[in-house]
């Protein structure tokens, strides 16, 4: 839920064009091969990792296509793999129940457990941000990279 990231975007052409337009495409981001193919009522941006020996997020991405009056809608969706998504997730709790833990010995300890409770924030912020950093790094910029790469194409 919170690694996902929805744009719009907005195009004069006819869906049918924009899909014989993108579909069969490859994409590279970062020396990874990132394939566009048709999956049932949408288009999905599927990341070939098999080759890869470094473990990396990766987004995979769904467009869809509506029409309206003058041209078409497109909508992109991007989500991490589910086999990407289990660590992000468990550093998101660690940090979360952290800085509860944080606050409730400085605010319960009755003094005794403010260093306690500073360190434990401490940590869990330091985390957060490394955790932050390397999304920047990685995942959220093949999102960028990906959105950068529909709009020029559409």
């Amino acid at each position: 839920m919170i690694f996902r990231r929805y744009y719009t975007f907005q195009s004069k052409q006819n869906a049918d064009t924009l899909k014989q337009k993108l579909l069969g495409q490859h994409l590279k981001v970062h020396n990874l091969d990132f394939e566009i193919f048709d999956k049932g009522d949408s288009i999905k941006v599927i990341p070939h990792a098999e080759s890869d020996e470094h473990v990396h997020t990766l987004p995979i991405t769904n467009l869809k296509i509506k029409e309206n009056g003058t041209g078409c809608t497109i909508k992109m969706m991007s989500k991490p793999r589910r086999i990407d998504i289990g660590g992000p997730y468990l550093l998101m709790m660690f940090v979360f129940f952290a800085v509860i833990a944080g606050l409730l010995l400085y605010l319960y300890g009755e003094g005794a457990y403010n260093n306690t409770a500073y360190i434990l924030v401490g940590i869990a912020v330091l985390i957060f941000l490394l955790l932050y950093i390397r999304m920047q790094q990685g995942y959220f910029d093949y999102i960028r990279k990906i959105k950068k790469w529909v709009g020029e194409h559409i």
